[in-house]
């Protein structure tokens, strides 16, 4: 737990440097850089996963200690809903409506 509160310590550092840079990035390119981006989000979930830890909220240890399969952050769990559609015939009297 001593080593995670050090490696916390370190970590804000970082993440506040690769903040700094991320801005310069956007401010003279307009774009973020997707490289930067990851290694924000890696670090920024190793901090929460060891705040957690260390605060005694959860009982899983964060990384390298961790059991579980590190999953891809483009995997998101998508909720499918079927239609179904009828055809509408319209009559020669009544105009066809648009919406705006």
């Amino acid at each position: 737990m001593v080593i995670y509160s050090f490696a916390i310590n370190g970590v804000v550092g970082i993440l506040i440097i690769i903040a700094a840079v991320q801005f310069f990035f956007y401010l003279f390119t307009s774009k973020i850089n997707n490289q930067l981006q990851s290694a924000n989000n890696w670090l920024h979930g190793f901090f929460s996963d060891s705040l957690n830890f260390l605060s005694f909220n959860t009982d899983a240890k964060p990384w390298p200690f961790n059991d579980k399969a590190e999953e891809p952050e483009s995997a998101e769990e998508v909720d499918v809903v079927e239609v179904v559609s009828e055809e509408v015939n319209l009559d020669d009297n009544q105009p066809e409506q648009t919406t705006p």
